[in-house]
């Protein structure tokens, strides 16, 4: 008999136990890169939203703005984002991405593509969309500002 966690009849659980794999294989796909997921998921934003203030990438993003400021001084050390004084208010800096930030985002793009659609090809193509639909309902309900086509 196999035994199962005690919680794992449970969808949220289960959902948190997809979301750890997720994590581990985004993890494990940027390492090359010497990169983190968090490393991404602004330069992704900055990309989109190029020069966002500090705060404004914050919100966005739901980060801390004190874990923010730690993030982005990593990318800026790797030549990957600039900060600028905002000509319109010199207390905030206003976020900027690199051309090298961009070829990295590009590269872990690509990556980052290969291993999820590796991670759900046990999916069809309709249940992966009804994934999608399902999360990016449960992420508006419960999240404000999320907006599905926007992310």
């Amino acid at each position: 008999m196999e035994r199962r966690p005690p919680m794992s009849d449970r969808t949220g659980y289960r959902l948190v136990k997809v979301g750890e794999l997720l994590l581990g294989l985004a993890e494990e796909t940027l390492a090359p890169l010497g990169l983190k997921p968090k490393h991404i998921h602004v330069l992704e934003t900055l990309l989109t939203y190029d020069g966002l203030s500090q705060q404004d990438v914050s919100r966005l993003l739901g980060i801390d703005p004190n874990v923010l400021v730690g993030v982005i001084d990593e990318l800026e050390s790797r030549g990957f984002a600039e900060r600028h004084r905002n000509p319109q208010d010199r207390r905030r800096h206003l976020i900027y991405v690199t051309a090298e930030g961009r070829a990295v985002a590009a590269e872990s793009a690509k990556l980052l593509g290969d291993a999820e659609r590796g991670f759900f090809a046990p999916l069809t193509a309709d249940e992966t969309a009804v994934l999608r639909a399902a999360s990016d309902k449960l992420l508006a309900a419960h999240r404000d500002g999320w907006v599905a086509d926007d992310c």
